[in-house]
């Protein structure tokens, strides 16, 4: 029998930055390194001339759009695919949807998945609401340096174990850290997946705390969200009937973005009728530079619910930008549990059926 294959692929911005972190050449190099860190049981493919691309932001971007439509739409309908990792986010990919056939998906006779975030949100929703497709929520290969750089600065105290590091040094210091850890985080990162493939799920645990309304001790969810910038183009047409808010859990995170501009996209969705029509909020990570922007998040929301709402809301470090993250499935049904009480308010833990889910 044939191995299964793992397809890395980078349809928003090329690799050089990840090539850069891990010290690769080009695309060609970066394939054969996530081939060892998935191991003998895995195809690793890849096309290196789309993760090599071109980018130039005065002339629009990447000028291979074609290339990338055809990609996808290619792999997509390959039944020797298992799984499709993003290279990692950035952008460029969102202009893309309108032009990608997911139709090709219907002929599928075995599943596949899908492992991303930030500019990956769209493709994540539409994948995962497919019943050919499993669309996850989680770091890219490439994001394990740079989120763990970030973690570094804000956790300075403990990794210099009481150095007194500051400012210039602080940093230097937590991305030499990261940088080390960094190889032995990419190789997890891949067992991560291959575990997931397998049926034997993620180590890591997705929690957080109810800040407002009220659960039941077991509520069966379907998620749906991402990066708030990505999610609300997918409020507009075709996808407005694709991607329905309605009796969903809406998880939301996003980045570098200041607050009139979260204020803009959460009355985005508003207008749109999403808070009046979904079942719950889950709310990620937000921040701008190290400054967390969460408390921020959450009185702007309060201007955009419906009046006496009581909508959960659900608030949780495992998702967004951020080191650690967990991997959230989005368009299948998960249970959000009542796990226990800290200073009291309930905590919440997504569980998942891993074993149901087995692919491979």
């Amino acid at each position: 029998m044939a191995k299964p294959i793992i397809h890395l692929f980078a349809p928003a911005s090329p690799g050089a930055v990840v090539l850069e972190d891990y010290n690769l050449s080009d695309g060609r190099e970066l394939i054969a390194r996530c081939g060892q860190a998935a191991g003998d049981g895995y195809r690793l493919r890849g096309r290196a001339s789309i993760i090599d691309g071109i980018l130039d932001e005065k002339q629009g971007g990447r000028v291979d759009d074609n290339a990338r439509i055809r990609e996808i739409e290619q792999v997509l309908a390959d039944d020797n695919v298992a799984a499709m990792v993003a290279v990692r986010g950035g952008a460029w990919l969102t202009r893309l949807l309108p032009h990608i056939d997911f139709s090709v998906m219907d002929k599928r006779k075995r599943p596949v998945s899908l492992f991303g975030f930030s500019e990956i949100t769209p493709l994540i929703n539409m994948i995962g609401k497919h019943p050919m497709g499993y669309g996850y929520y989680y770091m890219t290969p490439g994001f394990p340096r740079s989120g763990m750089a970030r973690y570094g600065r804000l956790n300075i105290n403990r990794i210099a174990r009481g150095q007194g590091l500051t400012g210039k040094a602080a940093e230097r210091f937590a991305d030499k850290w990261a940088k080390k850890q960094a190889e032995q985080r990419f190789d997890e990162y891949f067992q991560e997946i291959i575990g997931i493939l397998e049926g034997r799920g993620s180590q890591r645990k997705f929690v957080g705390t109810l800040v407002a309304g009220r659960m039941d001790e077991e509520t069966r969810a379907t998620v749906i969200g991402g990066c708030l910038s990505l999610v609300t183009p997918l409020t507009t047409a075709p996808f407005v009937k694709t991607i329905n808010p309605k009796n969903k859990w809406v998880a939301l995170e996003d980045l570098e973005e200041n607050p009139y501009r979260l204020d803009r996209q959460f009355a985005h969705l508003k207008l749109a009728g999403w808070f009046e029509k979904c079942a719950g909020l889950i709310i990620g990570d937000f921040h701008m530079g190290d400054e967390n922007q969460t408390e921020e998040v959450l009185a702007m929301l309060k201007y955009h619910l419906p009046s006496k709402s009581r909508l959960p809301i659900v608030v949780t470090k495992d998702m967004g930008h951020i080191w650690p993250q967990s991997p959230l499935p989005l368009g299948r049904r998960v249970s959000l549990c009542l796990s226990e009480s800290r200073r009291g308010k309930s905590v919440i833990e997504l569980k998942v059926p891993w074993e149901k889910w087995r692919t491979v």
